[in-house]
């Protein structure tokens, strides 16, 4: 069996050439060593659940073994294509001052998506004033990340896939149907496979701070068009290690600040990164890390389990103070 797979694998080198070392060309992640693009000799599907149409998954970067079902099917869990936004005393009336939002903050327009609400969505496809996003949320990783969803020019819509990769949300987009890893921003499997999507930064904050330092901000609202209860979190009894992190990425480099350390300084952080200065507030009673810059825009940055974010990242430096 394994000579015949030994076989195989030259064959498919010789005859195909379907092997090629891709490199960090769209991420501004650091450079870690990356898998090769494989493409199968006969088309390869992986289920999509009961009734959906499988992905394809001929092309893809990681051993398709690793890819997993999460439960629910592709489209089980449904993302936001047209949100609505109220005004933040609006949203007052239904957040609690401790309930944590997504906040992004681009040229001045601002917006914040409860945690509350991702918790059952998971995606929204969103513009920001002129900035088109994808809000992007694991609960099982309590990754929130952000990233441009053009490539190339191209706008994508993107979905939840029902598979995981490494515990993580596989999203999917709708145009291709490849599939893309949620840390990583990375398509993992389907024609787009090895093409990255640019990061943006996203602070996950408390609903009073965000709106302290944003008062302007719009805010998802609760009528999304579905039935939910967005009072409750259903992944709140699931044992996951739940030690937070911030992940900051600049000029190919990243760093990973676990919140225990960040406690440990009991001030602000200043660092750099990639060329860039920085400042890390961390607000231990509050479980936030908002990241100022020392000149223009802060490096694009985000939040997930300290185990996740070294999964993903094992390059990655971790933060230790001195």
């Amino acid at each position: 069996m394994i000579g015949c797979k030994v076989m195989r694998f030259l064959l498919n080198a010789t005859l195909m050439s379907c092997s090629v070392l891709l490199f960090l060309a769209r991420t501004s992640f650091s450079a870690q060593r990356e898998e090769e693009l494989t493409v199968e000799r006969k088309v390869t599907y992986i289920p999509a659940g009961s009734g959906q149409k499988p992905f394809d998954a001929t092309r893809h970067v990681i051993p398709l073994h690793q890819i997993q079902s999460g439960g629910p099917p592709k489209y089980g869990i449904p993302e936001l294509d047209h949100p609505t936004f109220v005004s933040a005393p609006e949203a007052d009336r239904g957040l609690k001052a401790d309930d944590m939002v997504l906040g992004v903050d681009f040229a001045g327009v601002a917006k914040a998506y409860p945690v509350r609400i991702l918790n059952w969505h998971e995606v929204v496809n969103d513009d920001v004033g002129a900035q088109p996003v994808v809000i992007s949320w694991c609960p099982l990783c309590r990754s929130g990340v952000v990233y441009d969803p053009r490539v190339d020019g191209r706008r994508y819509t993107f979905g939840v896939s029902g598979l995981l990769y490494k515990q993580n949300l596989l999203l999917f987009d709708r145009d291709t149907e490849s599939l893309w890893s949620q840390i990583r921003g990375r398509a993992i499997a389907g024609p787009l496979a090895g093409t990255y999507l640019r990061l943006l930064p996203v602070t996950m904050n408390t609903w009073r701070k965000w709106t302290a330092d944003h008062p302007r901000t719009l805010v998802l609202s609760f009528q999304t068009g579905y039935k939910r209860d967005y009072s409750r979190d259903p992944y709140r009894d699931w044992p996951l290690d739940r030690r937070m992190a911030l992940v900051i990425s600049s000029n190919g480099q990243s760093k990973i600040y676990p919140y225990s350390e960040l406690k440990k300084v009991g001030r602000p952080v200043e660092d750099e990164l990639g060329g860039l200065r920085f400042t890390i507030f961390f607000d231990a009673k509050q479980q936030s890390a908002v990241l100022s810059a020392s000149a223009g825009e802060p490096p694009p940055h985000f939040v997930a389990f300290v185990g996740d974010a070294r999964a993903f990242f094992p390059a990655a430096v971790i933060f230790k103070p001195h």
